[in-house]
């Protein structure tokens, strides 16, 4: 009889281990109506039944084998693999715990119980679990990797993905372990590592959906968003009940954007998880983008109550108060942001625009040296050196240009400092900017960012020099003009103008359409149509871009146009010259005309950028510049109303003097 159940027995496990369990489920029992008390059989049974999702058969069968062997350490881990199924971590750790009583080295039961601490976030005593697991079998790729997690969960991503390494060089054949270190590589910010691992990881079993979602986030990170897109709804095809999966596709949408589609597809993640606190943070954005700000507010808020030490929650939830223009409100969340994660890079950039915009100019440039760590692409120019504003003794220094043409004209002001240091100083810059660069005082070379870098010691971005020279409001270097263009340039504009008296204006009313922040900054023309009715005023057109032409003929034809096309920003420049006064939106003319010292109005949103400071009409950095600010949020009418009242008042001035020279 022993020999006949041993036999079946034999055959059922071999049956099971090949995965044929339909075969193996009848011998089991053939084995119990031979012999009621197999443990084995028991067990062997139980584990078919957590297969197949039958938490409770399972547990009914393994409790059978305890009762009958309960010195076998395999069925008390089986106990806690029901239990961990059916989300009873502390429980399913007590079993792992008698099993290891039973025999310490038991490998399942020290991986296990890894897991299951690890479930309960005690990642520190899962370690010790794992460890022990690797000690007792140095090859346990499984305990290898888990361990990686445990490690990566608690912010060690460098021990993580040396866990992760070894455990790929036991097991090449596992995609799991490409997975786990295409995660590791995003944390550490090596989008490209990340990519090789997910794509490795595909090549071994295509469509596996952490592999398809590991791969969206480091394409999405290098700015590829249309081929994450393609990835994360891959990722979501294989698996449309993941929660993560519709929060990582609203996350490629915002990049993209399409705010309302990300506001869907939020929706949805927050649909299968309720308080999910990815999805609601990306709903809070979406909701932002669509100036719906309470709203974004209150997601943000309601996140950080059940989880208070969301460092992106808190940081969100700045940015929102400051586009509200409740700056103060904003840097206590950036503090509280860093309270909880003193490295978030994106909490010490915006509590940097917070300081800023506070006039804390000195702490605020300091800080603003964390965009760096914010790029997904540090500048060509980390080459060499970054300069600390020791004295050059006549080495060549590159400055360069790393945002728009606005801040490239608005920081080129320090070349004198940097050239009194005793440097030669070579520009690198956008193509369309290099004629004014040139320009200023200090310049020795100018380079275009497409050109082959020359030779230089030391480098330092324009954006980095308040900085180094430790600007404050009072030693803003605010000498104007310091950009100037060429007089046969002005001559050329002064001819197609012709002699005239009365006050010539010049208008820009958009900005960069792509620019993040242009649905705030840029103006419908037709809100400034009250101008036109202001006598002794000749408008200009100074706006440039291929819709500007179509834009004044819709608005009536009440600007001339003054700008050839193409226009060159020294084209720009030439206009500005021969105009009595510049109204501008905040965006590169605005500064071009502070720089070329011209009177120059320029028209804020409610929430401004950082540089136009708070609650003052007049700009340390351009003494020519008048701030119009919203009255309330959108408020462009109430603007439009004080520009129109300003404009007739300094007609009429002119009109008495009879001189075409104004402030």
């Amino acid at each position: 009889m022993k020999a006949r159940v041993d036999k079946l027995l034999r055959k059922a496990l071999a049956y099971h281990e090949s995965g044929r369990v339909d075969q193996a489920e009848p011998l089991y029992s053939a084995v119990l109506e031979h012999d009621p008390n197999n443990a084995d059989a028991w067990h062997l049974l139980s584990r078919i039944s957590l297969q197949r999702g039958d938490w409770k058969a399972a547990a009914a069968r393994v409790l059978q084998a305890i009762r009958m062997r309960p010195s076998i350490p395999a069925f008390h881990t089986s106990l806690g693999e029901i239990l961990t199924a059916q989300g009873r971590p502390w429980e399913a750790s007590l079993c792992y715990r008698e099993a290891l009583r039973l025999a310490p080295g038991h490998i399942p039961a020290l991986v296990n119980l890894g897991n299951a601490l690890q479930s309960q976030g005690q990642y520190r005593d899962a370690c010790v679990a794992y460890w022990r697991a690797i000690q007792a079998q140095p090859d346990c790729a499984e305990a290898f990797s888990n361990l990686g997690n445990a490690l990566r969960a608690e912010g060690r991503h460098d021990e993580a993905l040396a866990c992760y390494l070894e455990a790929f060089r036991l097991r090449p054949d596992q995609p799991e372990v490409a997975v786990n270190l295409a995660a590791a590589h995003l944390q550490l910010g090596h989008n490209t590592e990340a990519e090789e691992w997910a794509r490795r990881a595909l090549r071994s079993r295509p469509g596996l959906v952490q592999g398809l979602s590991n791969l969206s986030v480091a394409l999405l990170n290098q700015q590829r968003p249309a081929e994450a897109e393609q990835a994360a709804r891959e990722a979501l095809a294989g698996a449309p009940s993941a929660a993560h999966l519709h929060s990582n596709l609203g996350s490629v949408l915002l990049q993209q954007k399409r705010f309302d589609e990300a506001e869907i597809a939020c929706r949805r993640a927050l649909k299968l998880q309720p308080g999910y606190p990815e999805a609601t943070v990306n709903l809070g954005v979406a909701l932002q983008f669509q100036d719906r700000l309470e709203e974004a507010a209150q997601e943000f808020a309601g996140v950080l109550r059940t989880r208070p030490a969301f460092a992106e929650a808190w940081t969100n939830l700045g940015t929102v108060r400051q586009s509200q223009g409740r700056n103060a409100e904003a840097a206590i969340c950036f503090d509280e942001a860093l309270a909880r994660n003193p490295v978030h890079a994106k909490s010490h950039f915006c509590r940097s625009l917070s300081w800023l915009l506070a006039g804390r100019l000195a702490e605020g440039f300091a800080e603003y040296e964390w965009r760096w760590k914010v790029l997904s692409e540090m500048p060509r120019a980390w080459s060499r050196p970054r300069w600390d504003g020791s004295p050059l003794g006549g080495r060549r220094i590159l400055l360069y240009a790393e945002q728009g043409l606005g801040d490239t004209v608005q920081f080129a002001r320090y070349v004198p400092l940097v050239a009194a240091r005793g440097g030669h100083v070579v520009v690198e810059c956008q193509e369309a900017a290099a004629p004014l660069v040139r320009s200023v005082e200090g310049v020795a070379e100018v380079i275009s960012q497409e050109a082959p870098l020359p030779e230089f010691e030391v480098q330092a971005a324009l954006m980095s020099l308040p900085g180094i020279f430790g600007t404050s409001l009072d030693t803003i270097p605010a000498r104007v003009p310091y950009m100037t263009v060429q007089p046969a340039l002005v001559d050329g504009v002064r001819a197609r103008l012709g002699e005239g008296s009365r006050l010539r204006a010049g208008l820009v009313w958009a900005g960069n359409r792509e620019h993040a922040n242009d649905r705030k900054r840029s103006i419908p023309i037709e809100t400034l149509a009250p101008l036109q009715q202001i006598p002794g005023v000749e408008w200009y057109s100074l706006q440039a871009g291929e819709k500007a032409p179509a834009e004044i003929e819709r608005a009536g034809r009440w600007m001339r146009g003054v700008l050839p096309e193409p226009c060159r920003v020294e084209d720009l420049a030439a206009a500005m010259s021969c105009l009595d006064l510049v109204i501008s939106v905040d965006t590169m003319p605005a500064h071009l005309a502070g720089a070329l010292g011209r009177a120059v109005w320029t028209l804020l949103p409610w929430a401004p950028d950082w540089r136009w400071l708070e609650d003052r009409e007049d700009s340390p950095w351009y003494p020519t510049m008048r701030l119009f600010r919203q009255p309330r949020p959108g408020d462009w009418d109430g603007v439009a109303a004080r520009v129109c009242g300003e404009v007739r008042e300094l007609s009429i001035k002119a009109s008495r003097s009879g001189t075409d020279e104004h402030e």
